[in-house]
């Protein structure tokens, strides 16, 4: 790694890592300032409250970090171009792909990082924030709202839930698939209302029904007025269960997901879920997308206040981005453009404007 590498990446990962600091601790003050009334009354032990704010990082740093690097980046090459510092690289037949480059690399590091700890970090930091949080800091938490529509999979089965019912602790209308070792839903079964009872899931007025490995009918169904249903989650981890495990769950479990709606034909929710799925990707990946759009107006020789300026075409650079993605997302929903592209629009628009500036700078 040449010097003129260190030099860059140096003023990058300190002034990276100032900004990141900075948005993780005016992250925590709003929550502190919301939930403060809360811990006041619950009073926590400070043990779990420290344990509440560390799960907290992993999603802040997701949130935050696609925002401090472009920030980063043109506050640098911003420094840079007040000292001459760029011109000096150019006049000395420095190319502007060789300056671009520890730029590069080290967002592939942080979108590499990112998409650990999503994957890996995430879910289970996650459920152990809504864990203390249900327990030690809103110990009266109850939702009254009731879930409608709701799906999700437990161990080798999916639900498709018309009603759920935190405070009766009911689920209506339930529809269930069940597959076996290979992967292949076996069985169908149609349950009018399940209650919890007794750290149980009962259910009432079942019909159940076997299927062919092409997802047919086969046999006579079979009828119970009254059965004990096969589910581990508690009411309480259901109420959840759409909200945060499916919002932070990771791509494994996603495909899973995809898998099993395409075998009972749930075209409807399938559709979102790719949208979500292709989603997950790109999210990680923003950084390295966003930092190759801007490379040209960070790179670009122009006299600019570092400060303020920089803060400010960085936020609106990444409002640009996610204007762009969510406009996908929501033609992707609307079924106008395909579910599998449509969260890639952002992403194809910054490096497709980012590679044609370099180009045109070098």
């Amino acid at each position: 790694m040449r010097i003129l590498d260190k030099y860059i990446l140096k003023n990058i990962l300190f002034c990276y890592l100032f900004i990141l600091g900075v948005f993780i601790t005016l992250y925590f003050i709003i929550d502190i300032s919301y939930t403060l009334s809360d811990i006041l009354k619950s009073k926590p032990p400070i043990n779990t409250l420290i344990s509440y704010y560390l799960n907290m990082i992993p999603m802040i740093f997701l949130t935050v970090s696609p925002f401090s690097l472009p920030i980063s980046v043109f506050y640098t090459f911003g420094e840079l171009n007040r000292h001459n510092e760029v011109l000096s690289m150019r006049a000395s037949g420095i190319s502007v792909l060789r300056v671009a480059f520890p730029i590069i690399f080290f967002a592939v590091i942080i979108s590499s990082g990112s998409f650990f700890i999503q994957e890996k970090i995430l879910l289970g930091a996650q459920k152990k924030m809504e864990d203390i949080k249900m327990h030690s800091i809103r110990k009266n938490y109850s939702p009254r709202s009731e879930e409608t529509n709701l799906a999700f999979s437990s161990a080798d089965m999916i639900f498709f839930v018309g009603k759920f019912s935190p405070q009766k602790k009911t689920l209506s209308d339930v529809i269930m698939f069940e597959e076996n070792e290979k992967n292949n839903i076996t069985k169908k079964t149609i349950v009018k209302n399940m209650v919890y009872e007794n750290n149980k899931w009962k259910a009432r007025d079942i019909m159940e029904y076997k299927l062919d490995d092409a997802g047919n009918i086969t046999g006579t169904p079979e009828y119970w007025a009254r059965k004990e249903i096969k589910l581990d989650e508690k009411p309480e981890a259901l109420i959840f269960k759409k909200s945060i495990l499916f919002q932070f769950s990771s791509l494994k479990n996603l495909r899973k997901e995809i898998r099993q709606l395409k075998q009972v034909k749930a075209f409807d929710k399938l559709a979102n879920l790719t949208i979500d799925y292709n989603r997950k990707i790109v999210e990680p990946l923003s950084t390295l997308f966003m930092v190759i759009g801007i490379l040209p107006l960070a790179l670009e020789i122009k006299k600019r206040r570092a400060g303020f300026s920089s803060l400010g075409v960085g936020i609106i650079c990444s409002f640009v981005y996610y204007t762009f993605m969510y406009f996908g997302i929501a033609l992707g929903k609307g079924g106008l453009i395909l579910a599998n592209f449509c969260p890639w629009l952002a992403p194809l628009f910054f490096v497709s404007a980012g590679v044609t500036g370099l180009i045109v700078l070098k």
